[in-house]
Order: C-alpha cells, then sequence, then structure tokens
C-alpha cells in the first residue's frame, strides 16, 4: 500500500505527513478549497488507475490536491515543484542574500583584531614584506586568519 501511494503522489510517508500537517495549518477557507479539489482528483485517479481502492483514490487525491494547493512550493517550504513565479522568488532570495553580504563585508571582529595589530603590520610594510607573508605570520604567531587581499585592501582604505 505505501509503495502504491508513493507512486501515484511522489510523496514518501514522512512527506506526507509533512504535507497533511501543513494542510491542517491552513484557514479553513483554503481547507475546503483543497478538500474541493480532492474531490476532483479522486475521480480523475479513479478513472486511471481502476485498481485502486476507493480509500486509496480519495486520499490520494487529497495528497496530490494538497501538492498542488502550495505545499510544493516557496510558501508551503516544500521547493519541490517550483514554477516561474516561484523562481522568481527564488531570484529574489539569492539577489538580496548577496547584497546582505556584499553589504556587511568581513565579520568586524576580524577586522578590528587586525587593525589591533596594524602597527606590526605597517612595520613589516615598511621593511618591504608583501600581504602574502603578512597574512602568514598574522595566522601563525597572532591566530587571526585572513587573507592578503583583505590586507591589501585595509592598508588601501587606511592610506
Amino acid at each position: 500500500m505505501d509503495d502504491t501511494i508513493t507512486m501515484i503522489t511522489g510523496l514518501t510517508a514522512t512527506e506526507r505527513g509533512k504535507a497533511l500537517s501543513w494542510w491542517t495549518g491552513l484557514p479553513e477557507e483554503q481547507r475546503v478549497d483543497i478538500l474541493q479539489a480532492a474531490v476532483k482528483q479522486h475521480y480523475q485517479l479513479k478513472e486511471s488507475h481502476h485498481e485502486l481502492e476507493g480509500r486509496l483514490s480519495r486520499y490520494c487525491g487529497l495528497l496530490l490536491s494538497i501538492r498542488h494547493g502550495g505545499w510544493d512550493t516557496v510558501k508551503g517550504k516544500g521547493y519541490r515543484v517550483a514554477g516561474a513565479e516561484q523562481y522568481r522568488d527564488f531570484s529574489h532570495l539569492r539577489e538580496a542574500k548577496a547584497a546582505s553580504l556584499i553589504q556587511r563585508g568581513r565579520k568586524p571582529l576580524t577586522r578590528k583584531k587586525i587593525l589591533a595589530h596594524w602597527g606590526e603590520i605597517a612595520e613589516m610594510r615598511s621593511h618591504g614584506h608583501g600581504f602574502r607573508l603578512i597574512a602568514e605570520y598574522l595566522q601563525r604567531v597572532r591566530k587571526i586568519k585572513t587573507s592578503a587581499v583583505y590586507l591589501s585592501r585595509l592598508w588601501r582604505e587606511t592610506k
């Protein structure tokens, strides 16, 4: 029985539980709409799968209408059958996350640690040492993990 339901709905037992839980959390009006769609799905399944029992076709119809009702979309947090609208939502999320990362830059704590040793960095630069050597020195001696690129950027900002 479990394999039959999984084959028809495309949902595992765990996913079915999550879908039903999501459905029960919806406002009553949306639950009624999904139930109405479930009746239509039941009759469609009954025509295409003659061997399926009535109770199983009703259950599968409910699960399919829950999927079409939004459980698998961005709002339902299933992310399974995202269409063009959901893909646009994903791209907005990615752009917003990237913008926030770029705006924040490095962790302020790392910057503060590096600036606390800025005298040593300036002295090493005056002796002609490169930023890669300085970054390695900071990591080994001062236990501050940083890159040579970040050090050079800080160097240009402070000059």
